[in-house]
């Protein structure tokens, strides 16, 4: 059976390094916990979205707060809504925990109003 990760689910993905050339940009890259949005076991693909740790400088209205120990996440953390991605399978490298709903649907609706869906 082919691996699948759940939407809501907290994984760790390699993203890439800028002295690699891997990332271009204002990118994310390295080591880092993302958000799935979506699971495509049959193609091996994902959608997420990337978090950080550091604090946005600006209130940006993309950008949803997590709370530490939130989803298995080590530190208050930020999930960067403009920065949608797709990534191989190959890059995750572990599961670090679940959004539970009310967490998600903060995620849902930021990606909404911002894609204006």
């Amino acid at each position: 059976m082919k691996q699948s990760y759940l939407h809501g689910e907290i994984i760790n993905v390699y993203l890439g390094e800028p002295e690699k050339k891997e990332i271009k940009g204002h990118e994310q890259g390295y080591e880092r916990p993302c958000l799935v949005l979506k699971s495509f076991p049959h193609l091996e693909l994902a959608i997420i979205l990337p978090c950080t740790s550091k604090a946005p400088k600006a209130n940006h209205f993309t950008v949803v707060k997590l709370d530490k120990g939130v989803g298995g996440l080590t530190a208050d953390s930020y999930v960067l809504c403009h920065q949608i991605r797709t990534i191989s399978f190959e890059r995750i490298l572990s599961r670090r925990g679940k959004l539970d709903t009310k967490d998600f649907n903060k995620v849902i609706s930021v990606l909404s109003d911002m894609l204006e869906l």
